[in-house]
């Protein structure tokens, strides 16, 4: 039987699999900020409206940097008027490549929808909402994750099989929110599981720094034994600091979580 650490990984490397390129890179630049992407069901109107509503969502969490204004009261103008508010959008097929067999698998075939909106338009929304941006250059966060599950434990680094679905969903979190990261290289390093568990600050941050990040994410991420994940988190840098935990949770749920945190702490903070 596939424990639930692994199976947990390989449900997020299938998933991710499906995504797009450009939805796993954790660049971030200002014109991705007025950018969104989601999944739609055939090219008709009605799908194509309600896809315009959840990337202005997307963008006002990346643009504000609060999700927790996801389906607040407050935004409902600016997702019911998304329409007015997009320069342009594309299409890709999700099946391309993949025969139509029917006049229904035409019509009901499910496509990316990706949307750039009008930066000035979009802008004078939020502001109408009395919503506040982001200010200034987001600081690149450098993330120290130790992992330990049942094969033992690791340091979550940028390339190789160890964390795969851990690392996507970090990386894909940072798209969709805004939030530049960059993960430690393979190899030997002077972090260690220990040293994130001890909070060796000095080291983080020294670390950190060789790889140009101006604030650091740590924290754990220890399977419980069961069927979930026990987490903390520190966010330090440009004047920012919060720590926080969660408990018995997906890895999905605390490592989009810690995304979320970070950009809120980071977002006041630049406020």
């Amino acid at each position: 039987m596939r424990s639930a650490p692994l199976a947990g990984a390989l449900l997020a490397f299938l998933l991710l699999q499906d995504m797009p390129a450009e939805a796993q890179t954790g660049k971030i630049t200002d014109d991705d900020l007025y950018r969104a992407e989601t999944i739609v069901t055939g090219t008709g109107e009605a799908e194509r409206l309600r896809g315009f509503g959840v990337g202005a969502e997307e963008a006002v969490i990346k643009l504000t940097g609060d999700a927790k204004l996801v389906g607040a009261a407050k935004i409902k103008p600016i997702v019911d008027r998304a329409a007015e508010l997009v320069a342009d959008f594309t299409y890709e097929d999700r099946m391309k490549g993949i025969p139509i067999h029917d006049e229904q698998g035409t019509r009901d075939r499910p496509h990316y929808l990706r949307i750039r909106f009008d930066k000035e338009k979009f802008d004078a929304a939020l502001r109408s909402a009395r919503l506040e941006k982001w200010k200034g250059e987001r600081p690149l966060v450098a993330v120290w994750l130790g992992v330990r599950e049942v094969r033992g434990k690791y340091v979550l680094t940028s390339e190789g099989p160890e964390g795969y679905g851990q690392r996507e969903v970090m990386k894909d979190a940072a798209i969709r929110r805004g939030v530049p990261i960059v993960f430690p290289p393979p190899g030997p390093s002077a972090v260690s599981y220990a040293t994130i568990d001890k909070s060796l600050w000095r080291v983080l941050q020294q670390e950190a720094e060789k790889m140009g990040a101006q604030a650091v994410l740590y924290g754990n991420l220890d399977f419980d034994g069961k069927m979930s994940w026990n987490t903390r988190w520190t966010l330090a840098g440009r004047r920012a600091y919060a720590k926080w935990s969660m408990q018995g949770v997906t890895f999905d749920a605390a490592l989009k979580g810690a995304i979320e945190r970070t950009a809120e702490a980071l977002a006041k903070t630049a406020q």
